[in-house]
């Protein structure tokens, strides 16, 4: 597998939900969605065309242990109340590059948002957790040691953050066929 850092380098926008323990109709469902609606190939093109004419869509599969949603052009993933339910007996971690400023973070576990914020604000997240006791503790800690807060980083908040879920997480999503072939997809506001 190829990771998530790079999301940073292809995508000006996306929106990446992990769910922890689903499967692609599970999570469809958790979504909003019927898993009878999920178009089972649909390329990056197409699912572009579909969100530019019918609204938000997100590109769905399994990685690992962790379902995933990726959107490209929308934030339904990030919504409060799509983290709740998405979480419901299971925990579900959420970046979000918007294409402007600021860049995002959730983790929700069990129906509870855990907490959300922006890496730079990385140290005032750490204090609010016990040292590694969970995994936004541990990507909080991550992004202090690499001076996002400080604006001393050798790379990108971005890319320091998709590392940190990367290696956390332990998921990799597949850069060529993510871009090249179809893959399962839901239209997350139905017309």
């Amino acid at each position: 597998m190829d990771g998530i850092r790079w999301l940073a380098e292809d995508c000006d926008t996306y929106c990446l939900l992990l769910a922890r323990g689903l499967d692609v109709d599970s999570l469809a469902a958790r979504l909003g969605g019927d898993p009878d609606d999920v178009m089972p190939e649909v390329t990056a093109d197409e699912a572009f065309a579909l969100a530019m004419a019918k609204g938000a869509v997100t590109r769905l599969g399994v990685c690992g242990a962790w379902a995933f949603s990726l959107e490209h052009w929308s934030a339904e993933g990030m919504e409060t109340q799509t983290l709740e339910r998405v979480s419901m007996g299971t925990e579900c971690v959420v970046v979000l590059n918007s294409g402007t400023p600021p860049l995002w973070f959730a983790h929700a576990v069990d129906g509870e948002v855990a907490e959300l914020f922006e890496p730079v604000e990385a140290r005032d997240a750490l204090e609010r957790s016990a040292p590694g006791a969970t995994l936004w503790g541990r990507v909080a800690a991550g992004l202090v040691a690499a001076g996002v807060p400080n604006l001393t980083a050798a790379e990108s908040a971005e890319t320091v953050l998709l590392t940190l879920v990367e290696r956390h997480c332990e998921v990799g999503l597949p850069r060529v066929s993510l871009d090249r072939d179809p893959h399962p997809a839901l239209l997350l506001v139905q017309t």
